[in-house]
């Protein structure tokens, strides 16, 4: 149908020019729109019918060849999987040998044609033609895949043989027959493989690789024969027994260092064993102090000696361990005591020389059970300082608690409480003392306020002492809380005023009702010195009279 539409939109413009050329030229117009008409309404009536399926269509879609091509393969499960099979060494194992250079272009080539054989056999539906394709790239392709795995092999089994080759080397000179059979054995694998004979190189490599691990079998069991019997030489101070015997190691591996050390040993006992075997008895009867004070002379004496040296780390070792056990005695007998305080103290000692998970462990459980019996002693303590009013030391038991068991709430009520009151008590305390001082001042009015404040913030227990300071301020407070006459003489020349009480006014003399507390009193007149006056005010002192006048000029 596309094809229709094409030619007819390529030949409209043609026949239109003909139309009108025609036109010109006044030649009959009736066969051009004939023409016209047919090429418009045949397309769109074989559009028509193909849309309603009048006319069978004749287009294979891609899902159309895709049916077709599933309904071949799956016409034999097993091909299909072998089909697969082919698709995956081609792409994958076989596509990365050849990336690698292992594998010839023409090879790859060859296998590709008949896999391409193949998968046409399959879409004709020559199954066994398929199979017969398929099956002899498979094998062709594991064939080569196999032998190129073996070649690997063959490579790293000579890169491996010749490292241990080159790491036993020091042994040639004591097994000189058995290493020279590793080195002949490990040469015909390298000619194997140079001939691309992998199977025998494989073989080679392998069984050279088996000398060499029982060669190094024997010498470290050699090795460690022959140190055993020098160390325990060197133990009962047979010298020259000690020497032979690290002297052989030598002999086999001349990189042993506990030989080296061993020699070291030998040479730094040559004169001094007899001073040594005395301090090893001190330290066999358990006198590790003096064992120790001895080595220490002998090292003032000999300070390069390599085996005082030695000799002294492990007896400080030792030592060490004595005082350990010792520390661990202490913490289970403080333990076993319920002292659960110093015995933590001696197992965190004993820990800081010694390290043990099971005493870390111990630890944590000591911590645990410190933890509750000392909680119990400071709620008891602190709920016994509450009950006294003794608050501050009941803030501080409180606090202690809360900081050894966040988790309590008994402690972190009491804490609460114990800080509240202990706050309280502070304020009526300073609120009292302040009062007092206010009285002896003349300041009535802030002494009562203060007073006040401190009976707001009484605690519920307060001391003897305490009851009687109230008591005091009490009366003094109710013995200044009635108005007091206040006479006041001026010149009237001068203006005369008390802050929030009397404004400036000039008199020759004036009478205030005053509460008790202290006022300022101020004069002015123009062209004299100002006056300022504080005028305490007393509920005892009965009638007072003040006078107040400007008097120096300025």
């Amino acid at each position: 149908m596309g094809f229709f539409l094409m030619a007819f939109e390529s030949a409209l413009p043609m026949f239109i020019s003909h139309f009108f050329n025609m036109t010109r030229n006044k030649k009959p117009v009736l066969i051009v729109a004939i023409v016209l008409v047919a090429l418009i309404i045949v397309p769109l009536l074989l559009l028509v019918l193909t849309r309603s399926g009048g006319i069978g269509a004749v287009d294979l879609t891609s899902s159309d060849l895709a049916k077709i091509h599933t309904s071949a393969g799956t016409a034999d499960f097993e091909l299909r999987q072998l089909a697969e099979k082919v698709e995956k060494l081609l792409e994958e194992e076989l596509a990365e040998a050849l990336r690698k250079g292992e594998l010839s272009l023409d090879f790859m080539s060859a296998l590709k044609r008949d896999a391409t054989k193949g998968e046409k056999a399959l879409q004709r539906g020559k199954l066994d033609r398929a199979a017969a394709y398929y099956t002899g790239v498979v094998q062709a392709a594991e064939a080569q895949l196999a032998a190129l795995a073996l070649a690997d092999k063959a490579q790293a089994l000579n890169d491996s043989t010749y490292a241990e080759l080159q790491r036993l080397e020091y042994l040639k000179s004591a097994f000189a027959n058995t290493y020279r059979e590793a080195v002949e054995t490990y040469n015909n694998g390298l000619r194997s493989l140079d001939a691309v004979d992998y199977s025998s190189s494989v073989d080679a490599f392998e069984m050279a690789s088996a000398i060499l691990g029982d060669l190094e079998a024997r010498a470290i069991q050699q090795t460690a024969s022959l140190l055993e019997a020098a160390d325990e030489a060197l133990a009962a101070y047979q010298l020259e027994v000690a020497r032979t015997a690290y002297q052989r190691v030598l002999d086999i591996d001349a990189a042993n260092a506990a030989a080296s050390e061993g020699l070291a040993m030998v040479t730094a006992l040559e004169g001094i064993a007899e001073e040594v075997k005395a301090i090893r008895s001190l330290e066999a009867a358990g006198q590790f102090d003096a064992a120790l004070a001895e080595l220490e002379r002998l090292a003032a004496e000999h300070p390069q000696n390599p085996f005082i040296r030695k000799q002294r780390t492990s007896l400080e070792a030792r030592i060490t361990e004595r005082n350990y056990q010792v520390l661990l005695t202490t913490s289970v007998q403080a333990e076993k005591a319920e002292d659960f305080g110093a015995a933590i103290t001696a197992l965190e000692a004993a820990l800081q020389l010694k390290s043990s998970a099971e005493q870390v462990a111990r630890l944590a459980q000591l911590k645990e059970k410190y933890k509750a019996a000392r909680l119990e002693i400071l709620l008891a303590d602190g709920y016994e300082a509450l009950q006294s009013g003794r608050y501050e030391a009941a803030r501080n038991f409180y606090k202690e608690a809360v900081a050894l068991a966040p988790e309590s709430k008994e402690a972190r009520n009491g804490l609460e409480k114990a800080s509240s009151l202990y706050l309280a008590n502070i304020r009526y305390s300073q609120n009292i003392a302040a009062a007092a001082k206010y009285i002896k001042e003349g300041r009535f009015p802030l002494a009562a306020k203060l007073f006040n404040d401190a009976m707001a913030s009484r605690p519920s227990k307060v001391v003897p002492s305490q009851i009687a300071e109230e008591n005091r301020i009490r009366a003094a407070l109710e013995a200044q809380s009635e108005e007091v006459s206040v006479t006041l003489k001026s010149d009237k020349r001068t203006y005369v005023s008390i802050i929030g009480v009397l404004p400036p006014d000039r008199f020759k003399e004036t009478e205030l009702q005053l509460f008790p507390d202290v006022y300022k009193v101020r004069a002015t007149r123009s062209g004299y010195q100002s006056v300022e006056i504080e005028f305490k005010v007393d509920a005892t002192q009965g009638n007072q009279t003040l006078i107040i006048e400007c008097t120096e000029k300025l």
